[in-house]
């Protein structure tokens, strides 16, 4: 390749060499796609896009992360995330998924605090951040018991997760209102959780598991009158 590539054949190098590296991870090769890394950097380097080879890290990140192997998906996200400087949005998704390592290896403290930094990058995909809120309601509710900021990052999630923007997910938005709807329950607020139970329901996919959870839930609740007015 030439030393001042042209976007079009940086694109098509990359292209190249992202089939080779995903081949290589679907085939269990973790040693091989790891060797790629000086092809890697030596495109980010002649391309001036040091990007290039943070996206190259995030994907050795996503390979442990997937196979729950979090403590090393940790060290792969957070190099990525040091190349990423150009790319505010691709910085949201690595600092979402060490806040998910965190929580994984039950770090509460640090998931929130990486958690607050995709909140705070106002660049970062919108779906991203209701994913953020969501991960951070949860938190709140299963490790603090802090009911009313739970419920309240929760909202925030059901409110930006839109099927229109990129880094949607069905299963994250389901899993949203459920946790929501879990929580205005054992809050004890009964109708709130009724309407969440039943827009989880409304929803479908029931291939995530969050619909049979939901009617299981509201035929408990409906057995009890609501004790408020």
């Amino acid at each position: 390749m030439a030393k001042t590539p042209t976007r079009r054949q940086v694109e098509l190098e990359r292209r190249r060499l992202d089939q080779r590296m995903l081949a290589h991870l679907e085939a269990g090769e973790l040693p091989e796609a790891i060797r790629m890394e000086p092809e890697y950097r030596q495109l980010a380097r002649q391309s001036g896009a040091a990007e290039l080879l943070g996206y190259f890290l995030l994907d050795l990140g996503d390979w442990h992360y997937d196979q729950e192997k979090y403590q090393e998906a940790l060290k792969y996200y957070l190099a990525g995330l040091s190349e990423l400087g150009g790319d505010p949005p691709e910085q949201g998704v690595a600092s979402l998924q060490i806040a998910y390592c965190y929580s994984f290896q039950r770090r509460a403290e640090e998931a929130l605090r990486w958690l607050d930094r995709c909140l705070e990058n106002r660049d970062f995909y919108q779906n991203g951040r209701a994913a953020a809120f969501a991960e951070r309601g949860r938190l709140e509710v299963e490790r603090y018991q802090r009911y009313p900021e739970s419920i309240y990052h929760y909202l925030c999630a059901v409110d930006l997760f839109d099927s229109k923007k990129p880094f949607y997910s069905s299963e994250g938005h389901q899993g949203a209102l459920f946790g929501l709807a879990l929580t205005l329950d054992e809050a004890r607020l009964t109708a709130h959780a009724r309407n969440y139970y039943q827009r989880v329901i409304r929803m479908g996919h029931p291939e995530y598991g969050y619909v049979k959870e939901a009617e299981s839930s509201l035929q408990k609740l409906e057995k009890f009158s609501d004790p408020l007015p």
